[in-house]
């Protein structure tokens, strides 16, 4: 399959695929461009976008005449309805996507599979230069505060808006679960997370099956950081010993690397943990947390960084 568009050929492979019903898909609204609101109305705006929907195989049926017919869907998808949407799947663990219009038939909602199918291509890492977070804790003691240097995962694209693509095919379906759950617990407990793709790290990271890398035992495992913007970041752990407690507030020190022979841009923040999301076992934990205390300049500078191209 060379190229980015799939030919004919491969199209009918693949439409035979879903027939057959072997596959899950994601389903994502297309957003629209051309706002002309005022820069801080945008950046306040993107806590408002719409969370993708993953459907089982068992959820839909893929008629001949390529269109996917939707069985007993969740009632979130029904606000897709005459929109755009963004269909993504895996065959022979090649990502492929199509865009097209959610359409409502007698029997519910549905999907027409078009004529052009994509591969999924992989974005060209922006941010090349390495990137620090220090988290402390106060032990209010005279020993002062207690220092952690984060550590970071290259397969977390960190200033980037989280997609489900990133979850690995193999660990999809228990991501859903954990995905599931996350909702679930933020709607009971009330707590405002923002834009909920933040998310997808969250659940990504509690469901791969990370191997142990620990030589020591109790030795204290630095929190990784899944994902930052100008709001937010969120931390992930696969011991205990990082003890992030819900409500909790912590200071942070962001460096960002400038062209020599500039220093060190150095964010100051402290930040609450919102909610704790954990696996099933409790070994891998994950932290949202919020700024509570920012400089507006650098709130400004966050958002420019994570957003070079709007």
């Amino acid at each position: 399959m060379a190229g980015s568009e799939l030919s004919g050929i491969e199209r009918q492979l693949v439409l035979q695929y879903l027939i057959d019903g072997n596959t899950p898909i994601t389903v994502t609204p297309v957003e629209e461009s051309g706002s002309s609101e005022g820069e801080k109305e945008k950046i306040k705006s993107d806590s408002s976008r719409i969370f993708p929907v993953a459907l089982r195989a068992e959820q839909m049926t893929v008629l001949d005449q390529g269109i996917i017919l939707l069985k007993n869907p969740p009632e979130n998808i029904k606000s897709f309805d005459g929109k755009d949407v963004r269909v993504q799947f895996y065959f022979n663990k090649i990502g492929l996507y199509f865009v097209t219009k959610m359409k409502k038939v007698s029997s519910g909602p549905a999907i027409v599979i078009p004529a052009a199918i994509q591969r999924v291509t992989e974005e060209a890492e922006i941010h090349h230069h390495p990137f620090s977070a220090i988290l402390y804790y106060a032990l209010r003691q005279k020993d002062g505060d207690l220092h952690i240097d984060c550590q970071f995962d290259e397969n977390y694209r960190l200033f980037s808006q989280p997609k489900w693509s990133d979850v690995d095919e193999n660990d999809a379906q228990n991501a859903k679960v954990y995905l599931e759950k996350a909702v679930e617990a933020t709607r009971n407990s009330g707590a405002s997370i923002g834009n909920r793709l933040i998310l997808i790290p969250v659940c990504r990271y509690l469901a791969h099956k990370s191997a142990e890398n620990v030589a020591l035992q109790g030795i204290i495992v630095p929190p990784t950081v899944l994902y930052i913007d100008h709001e937010r970041i969120v931390f992930g752990t696969d011991k205990k010993t990082i003890a992030f407690a819900q409500g909790a507030e912590y200071a942070l020190k962001l460096g960002f690397p400038l062209p020599k022979p500039l220093k060190e841009r150095e964010v100051y923040v402290t930040c609450m943990v919102e909610q704790i999301f954990a696996d099933n076992d409790e070994k891998k934990l994950c932290a949202v947390c919020k700024y509570t205390s920012i400089k507006e300049e650098d709130v400004r500078y966050l958002y420019d960084f994570c957003n070079p191209q709007r």
